[in-house]
Parts: C-alpha cells; structure tokens; sequence
C-alpha cells in the first residue's frame, strides 16, 4: 500500500514513530539556536536601514554632516558585527542541526555509516569518473557518507561543480549524490554509461582539447536490451569487461534507479570503482530557516538517506 505520494504506509509510519521518538526530544534546543540565528539577522537589517537613514537624515536637514558622518560609522560597524554574529550563529545551529537530527536519521535507517557533514569526495575520483567530463573551475560538496551495505563499500557525497561563462558567468555543470563503491580491482578497464540525454562525448576538436577532460580511446558497447538503451548509451575500452559488468540483473538495478528517480542517473566502471552521478536540484540534507521542527522537511531527509541505501541496495556490486 502507498500514499498518494507514492511513499509506502510502512514507512510512513516507521517516520512518525522516528519524529516522535528522536526528534520532538531535541526541538526546544534547536528552535532556541534558531531564533538567536534570527535575532541576528534582524539586527543586520535593522542596522542597514539606520545606517541609510542617517544619509537620509544629513540630506533632509536633521544632521550635521559631521553628526550623520558619525552615525553611519557606528551603523556600518554595527553592520559588520551583526554579520560576523550571524554567521557565526548560523555555522553552529547547522552543525547542531546535522548532528541531532541527520546523524539519528542516519544511524536509524543505516546503522554503522560515518557520516562527516562537512566533508566531500575527492575531485580526482569525480575527474576518473568521466561521467561529467567538462573541465570545472568551481567544486565544492558536503554530506560526506560512508560505509559498507549489502557487503559493498562505498561513500558518496553532495556535490557542486560549475564553469565561468563568458562575463563570469557561473554555469551549473553538475549539482546532486556523487557515489563511488568498490568493486574488484580485476575491472581494470573503463565501463562509462551515460544517459542518451547527457552523453559525455566531444562534438568538435575544440571540445576534446579544450572543455573536456580528457579520457582514454572508448569505442560504443552493443548492448541487446532495447528498454535500457533507450535510456542509455554504453561505451568503453574493453567489450568484455562491459558485457561481464552490464548483467542483466545489473541493467535491472540500473533501469529501476532510473525509473524510480526520474533523473539522468550516470553510472561508471574503471579500474576497480563503481561511480554513480544522480543530479538533484535541491540541497537536500540543509537546515530550514524558519523552523528546525518542520515535518516535511525532516521527512525529506529521511526519504533522501532511504534513497542512498537504496542505490547501493538495487545494484549488485557486490557480484563484481
């Protein structure tokens, strides 16, 4: 039985007996740290307008210039504190926030995983990975997991890259879960399964030598299977080593996270990894600003931790 979100009863359940039992305990705390964090923002702007309003003020005739000269001072000061204080404030409720509320989803649903909030995967594996080959010169992430499921190690983060356009414009590359789990170090080729949409191969001699990180010579991988090449296209360096990897019951798991995401899902196999790129829009294990407690949000997080088990549950890596 599924709700009309499409999200089982069971689980359901399981997340209000979790919000009852881990969350509501920790609020009061949280909400307090929240509204210090609001304080602060407020006393920011409130700083703003009286510092404008003193030009105002010299401009209208109410001060001297040497009196309004003084008054801005003492607002940008008050500015600047109020920025510093809030940023400050705003570090320690999200490291709270992460601590009390993500770390107890994750340890609920996925016992055992280390999770590291502000870390992220190393760009050289995001690089060897070829599943979004446009050189970055921004790359950033947070969210850092990792463990072992269903005897298959691996770690997996939030990630960010983007390009400078012209008039340094920033152009969103890659925003979403990067994966990477272990497999047998006897894959030692390269196995790249792009979705039809977002193929990572160059269009002209400008974009292989120029905007695309370079990768070695990869010829198509003939798959007989016509649902999973509608929504993906195979290449590599080694036909064998594909076809050994690409199963069927891996190209199940693959068209299941497909279909159950639907989003441009990207899979890699080179040299004893499995690396796995699903796009995602939203930041989705951040803190709601307003306020700490919200159901929703925290079911978000709860059904975003259920999901990065269940990429790594649907694939049989652990068979590689």
């Amino acid at each position: 039985m599924q709700t009309s979100a499409g999200i089982p009863a069971a689980d359901i359940k399981d997340f209000e007996d979790f919000y009852t039992t881990k969350i509501e305990p920790v609020l009061p705390r949280l909400r307090a740290e929240c509204r210090k964090m609001d304080i602060s923002h407020l006393l920011y702007v409130l700083a703003a307008i009286l510092g404008f309003g003193s030009f105002i003020g010299y401009y209208a005739g109410l001060f001297s210039g040497s009196t309004a000269a003084w008054l801005f001072a003492f607002f940008a000061a008050a500015v600047v504190f109020c920025v510093y204080l809030f940023s400050k404030r705003k570090d320690r409720f999200t490291a709270d926030y992460k601590t009390a509320l993500i770390k107890e989803i994750i340890n609920h649903i996925c016992p055992g995983l280390v999770y590291k909030p502000d870390d992220f995967i190393d760009a050289n594996e995001y690089k060897t990975s070829r599943l979004y080959r446009r050189y970055y010169d921004y790359y950033d992430g947070d969210d850092y997991l990792e463990g072992i499921i269903n005897d298959t190690s691996f770690r997996c983060c939030e990630l960010h890259t983007q390009y400078d356009d012209a008039g340094n414009y920033q152009v969103t590359i890659f925003k979403g879960l990067f994966f990477v789990a272990n497999i047998s170090s006897r894959f030692n080729a390269g196995t790249y399964v792009w979705p039809v949409e977002k193929v990572q191969l160059s269009a002209s001699i400008m974009d292989e030598g120029y905007r695309l990180i370079p990768m070695p010579q990869i010829a198509d991988i003939h798959i007989r299977d016509a649902e999973f090449t509608s929504y993906f296209r195979v290449c590599g360096t080694d036909p064998q080593q594909a076809t050994e990897i690409l199963s069927n019951e891996m190209r199940a798991g693959m068209l299941w996270l497909r279909k159950k995401l639907n989003r441009p899902v990207s899979f890699s196999f080179v040299v004893g990894h499995c690396y796995i790129a699903i796009p995602v829009r939203d930041d989705l294990l951040e803190p709601s600003d307003y306020d700490p407690g919200d159901k929703e949000e925290i079911q978000k997080y709860f059904l975003t931790i259920g999901m990065i088990s269940g990429v790594i549950k649907h694939l049989p890596l652990d068979a590689l």
